[in-house]
C-alpha cells in the first residue's frame, strides 16, 4: 500500500524528487494511488482530446456506454436500447434513481444536454454528431431518442469511446465558456465511482469514492492520480512503495518484472500502435520522402532495440486484430534502402558533403518507447541519407508544436477505436487526431459509406480500400504495434489491464480491491 506511514513517505518523496499529495496525511482510509505522467487540460471531459485526463473522467463522469478492457461496448448509463427497422431511431433506456455528486437528479435532459452542447462548441464527438444526428428528444426522463440521418453502424461505439461523457445540466447550462467555467476547472460533477476533491497542478487529482454509485459501491476509499512526468521516476516511486500503480513501465524493465512474483504485470495492446504522422502540409515532405522515410526503417530492429521485443513491428493501417476490416495486401513491405536512395534522388536531391539527402526532424514524446524507437530510426534512415533530427518533448510542447504545423514528423500513439471508422479521426478532413493534416476525398467518401453500410462485410471493403489509398499516400507510416505495460502488487486485484475480466472497464478503478 502506498499510504503507509507519512515519515517514512516524506522522506522517499524527498529522495525520488516527487512530491506527496496532501491527502495522504491522512491514514484512516485506504488509498490508491495511480501515476500519470501529466495533469489534465481542464475537467471538461467533452470538451477536447485528452489522453491523461481520460482515466481520470472515467472515474469521475460515465457515459451512456463505456469499453471493458477488451474493447467491447457495455452498458454504463444506459441499461437498454432498441434500433429501429430502418436503424434511424435508437432508443436508449436510462438507469433510474442515478445522481449527482452534488445530490441532483440525472435525467434524459442531462443526455440531451451534453450531446448538443458537444456539437455547438466543437466537442471531441461533434464531427460525428453533426453529420449523424437528425434529431433528439426526451419523452420522459429515463428514456432518451437519438434519430439519425442515416443508419450510421458505428454511433454506439461513438458513445462508448472518447469524448461521450454525460456533464450536468445544471452546472452548465449558460455557462459562457464550457471550458473554463468552474464545472471545467475547480468543481467537476459526475455520476461516476469517485467524486472530486481536490486538484493540485503538477501534484495531484485527489477523488474519493462515492457510495451511491449505480454500479456498486467502489471498495477503495480514495483514488489519487500523481503526476509524475518520467517513467524512469514513476516506477522507482513505486518500487518504493510511493504509488500503487504505473503505466507505461520502461520496456528495459519489464522481462525481469514478469519474472517477480510479487507484481502483477499487464498490458493493453488491442487497437494500438505507435506510428508516424507525416505533415502534408510540409512542401519538404513529398511522396518521394514519406516513401523513402518508410522504406529506410527497420521495423524489426525498431521493436527489438526500442521496445525489447515487447511491440512487434506493424506494417498495416489497421490492426490485424479486427479481421473483417483489415488488408493484408495493403501492407507496405519490407525494408529496403537501395530504393529509398533511389526514390530521393529521383526527386533531385543529391548527396552533400556529409553524405546526406537532405535534413528531416521528427518530434517524439519524453515517455513511453518513443525515443528509443526514434534511436533506432535515425540510425535506419542514416543508412539511405537522411539526416533525422530527434526532437524529445513533454506532451504540451509536442501538442504546441504539431498543432501549429511547425514539424516534419511526430510520432505518436494510435488507438483505432472500438471500430475501424474511427480511422476518420486520423485520416478523415478536419478529423479530431487528424495531425498530418490529410484529405482525400475518396477517403472521405468511403469512410461515410461505411457509416451507411450496416454489415461487417460490406464494411470492410471500404475499410480494406481505404488502407489501399494510405498505402500509396503515406500521411501515416506504422512502426510497432503499441504494448503498454502496466504494473501493481500481487495484492490489488480489479485493475484495467491488470485483471483482465468481463467487468473491469477501461481505466476504471471502481473495481479494486486492495487485501
Amino acid at each position: 500500500m502506498a499510504r503507509k506511514w507519512l515519515s517514512v513517505l516524506l522522506i522517499m518523496c524527498l529522495v525520488v524528487g516527487v512530491m506527496m499529495p496532501a491527502a495522504l496525511a491522512d491514514d484512516s482510509n485506504e488509498t490508491f494511488i495511480v501515476v500519470t505522467n501529466e495533469d489534465p487540460k481542464s475537467f471538461n471531459p467533452d470538451a477536447q482530446a485528452d489522453d491523461y485526463g481520460w482515466p481520470i473522467f472515467q472515474n469521475i463522469f460515465d457515459g451512456l456506454f463505456q469499453l471493458n478492457w477488451n474493447n467491447e461496448i457495455v452498458p454504463n448509463l444506459c441499461e437498454t436500447y432498441t434500433i429501429s427497422d430502418d436503424g434511424l431511431t435508437y432508443t436508449f433506456n436510462l438507469r433510474k434513481g442515478v445522481k449527482w455528486h452534488d445530490g441532483e437528479p440525472f435525467t434524459s435532459a442531462d443526455v440531451e444536454f451534453t450531446f448538443q452542447m458537444i456539437m455547438d462548441n466543437n466537442g471531441v464527438i461533434a464531427q460525428e454528431l453533426n453529420t449523424s444526428v437528425a434529431e433528439m428528444s426526451c419523452p420522459d426522463e429515463n428514456t432518451f431518442v437519438m434519430v439519425l440521418n442515416a443508419p450510421n453502424s458505428p454511433i454506439l461505439g461513438t458513445l462508448a469511446w472518447y469524448g461521450n461523457f454525460i456533464i450536468p445540466k445544471h452546472l452548465y447550462e449558460g455557462v459562457e465558456d464550457w471550458k473554463t467555467c468552474a464545472a471545467a476547472t475547480t468543481n467537476p460533477i459526475g455520476t461516476g465511482a469517485y467524486k472530486f476533491v481536490s486538484y493540485d497542478r503538477g501534484v495531484s487529482v485527489v477523488l474519493e469514492k462515492n457510495p451511491d454509485y449505480h454500479m456498486g459501491e467502489p471498495d477503495v476509499e480514495r483514488l489519487i492520480f500523481q503526476v509524475i512526468p518520467d517513467s524512469d521516476t514513476a516506477l522507482q516511486a513505486f518500487f518504493n512503495g510511493e504509488v500503487d500503480l504505473v503505466k507505461n513501465v520502461p520496456n528495459s524493465q519489464v522481462p525481469a518484472l514478469l519474472q517477480d512474483p510479487q507484481y502483477k504485470l499487464g498490458y493493453s495492446s488491442a487497437a494500438r500502435r505507435y506510428q508516424i504522422a507525416v505533415n502534408m502540409q510540409n512542401e519538404k515532405m513529398t511522396w518521394e520522402v514519406r516513401k523513402a522515410v518508410s522504406l529506410a526503417m527497420d521495423r524489426e530492429e525498431i521493436s527489438l532495440k526500442g521496445t525489447n521485443g515487447l511491440m512487434p513491428p506493424a506494417y498495416g493501417f489497421y490492426p490485424p486484430y479486427c479481421s473483417w476490416a483489415y488488408n493484408a495486401d495493403a501492407d507496405i513491405g519490407e525494408r529496403n534502402v537501395e530504393e529509398a536512395r533511389a526514390l530521393l534522388e529521383q526527386a533531385g536531391y543529391t548527396l552533400d558533403s556529409d553524405g546526406y539527402y537532405l535534413e528531416l526532424e521528427m518530434l517524439v514524446f519524453s515517455s513511453g518507447s518513443y525515443a528509443d524507437c526514434g534511436k533506432v530510426m535515425q540510425s535506419n534512415l542514416k543508412e539511405a541519407g537522411i539526416n533525422m533530427k530527434l526532437t524529445v518533448l513533454e506532451s504540451a510542447a509536442w501538442n504546441d508544436r504539431v498543432l501549429n504545423g511547425d514539424f516534419d514528423m511526430a510520432m505518436l500513439n494510435g488507438y483505432q477505436g472500438p471500430d475501424p471508422d474511427a480511422m476518420s479521426k486520423r485520416i478523415g478532413t478536419g478529423g479530431m487526431a487528424n495531425y498530418s493534416m490529410y484529405s482525400n476525398a475518396e477517403v472521405d467518401e468511403l469512410l461515410e459509406e461505411a457509416r451507411r453500410l450496416t454489415k461487417d462485410e460490406e464494411r470492410g471493403e471500404c475499410y480494406r480500400r481505404i488502407q489501399e489509398i494510405l498505402a500509396e499516400d503515406l500521411p501515416i507510416i506504422p512502426v510497432v504495434e503499441m504494448t503498454t505495460y502496466y504494473i501493481c502488487r500481487n495484492n490489488v486485484s480489479g485493475v484495467p489491464y491488470i485483471d483482465q475480466t468481463p467487468d473491469v472497464s477501461d481505466n476504471s478503478y471502481a473495481k479494486v480491491v486492495i487485501e
